[in-house]
């Protein structure tokens, strides 16, 4: 049994037309397209400028940056590769080149390589950082404290222990 139709309902239909950014997805890119439902909320990478990665200051320079440890058997590298002002970037130069010659002579290869080719990288980092103009951060995002120069941390010297014993045995052979 059929219920009985209402007139009203049959006489309206709805229309939807899409908006072209809908039906068109290269339209999706332009400026006034609306924000694809898809991307609400998202983080978004901002976009790399010319600024530093700490604190925003320019002028910036982007340089490898190394550390490295040495584990009697294996050995682990870090480099950083980050836009960086020139406080923030000898900063960060002091830090990692403090910790290769602390913690970076300890396996065999770190000794022969891999340290020494880190602490020269380093020194390169230092010279491009220092050749940059003093520059003043955002108010509310500070550059890195640039602490005390390398010669004046005590972690430093650490490296004259193994150095110390390369040269006993390099004499030992030399002499022997």
């Amino acid at each position: 049994m059929n219920s009985p139709s209402d007139p009203a309902e049959e006489a309206w239909t709805p229309t939807y037309a899409a908006p072209a950014w809908y039906t068109n997805p290269l339209a999706e890119g332009s400026p006034d397209s609306p924000t694809p439902w898809h991307s609400v909320g998202a983080d978004v990478e901002p976009e790399q400028g010319s600024e530093c990665h700490v604190c925003r200051a320019q002028p910036v320079v982007t340089s490898g940056i190394k550390s490295h440890t040495g584990l009697i058997l294996w050995s682990r590298s870090r480099t950083v590769t980050e836009p960086l002002c020139r406080q923030c970037g000898i900063a960060l130069v002091r830090v990692m080149t403090t910790r290769t010659l602390w913690q970076g002579w300890w396996a065999p290869l770190s000794l022969l390589v891999h340290t020494p080719v880190a602490l020269v990288g380093n020194a390169r980092a230092y010279r491009q950082f220092k050749a940059l103009p003093v520059s003043a951060p955002e108010r509310w995002r500070p550059s890195l404290v640039l602490g005390r120069p390398i010669w004046r941390r005590p972690e430093a010297y650490m490296a004259l222990v193994p150095l110390a014993c390369l040269a006993a045995v390099l004499i030992h052979l030399i002499g022997g």
